[in-house]
């Protein structure tokens, strides 16, 4: 099994993604609020070095809050699943598109 991640600042595709996660036969998805490194850091004015990473960061996009989407599959559901998160986020290898990853599960409980 395998834990996947989908974060994503373009909140208004979740329902999307999470319909067409159903569709193809995924149950389970959770989502959650995120708020990205650039936010974070943003709101730390008392920190050295921050206005050295403001400037770095400066024309980024600190996108307030986003969506983070994580769902348990079984290994032969994950191309299915990638594939279903893709063909409504469209190519994830563009800029500020989302970040997808999974991670091996070494145990679940409460998973069918």
């Amino acid at each position: 099994m395998q834990l996947l991640f989908l974060v994503i600042k373009r909140t208004e595709l979740v329902d999307d993604v999470m319909k067409a996660l159903a569709a193809a036969g995924i149950k389970g998805g959770t989502c959650i609020d995120s708020v990205g490194m650039a936010k974070s850091i943003s709101d730390m004015d008392n920190l050295p070095m921050i206005g050295v990473l403001r400037a770095m960061l400066n024309g980024v996009d600190e996108a307030q809050k986003g969506k983070t989407i994580f769902v348990a599959v079984h290994d032969d559901q994950v191309k299915t699943a990638r594939d279903a998160i893709v063909s409504v986020t469209g190519d994830l290898t563009k800029p500020n598109a989302g970040v997808l990853f999974g991670v091996p599960i070494t145990f679940a409980e409460g998973v069918n």
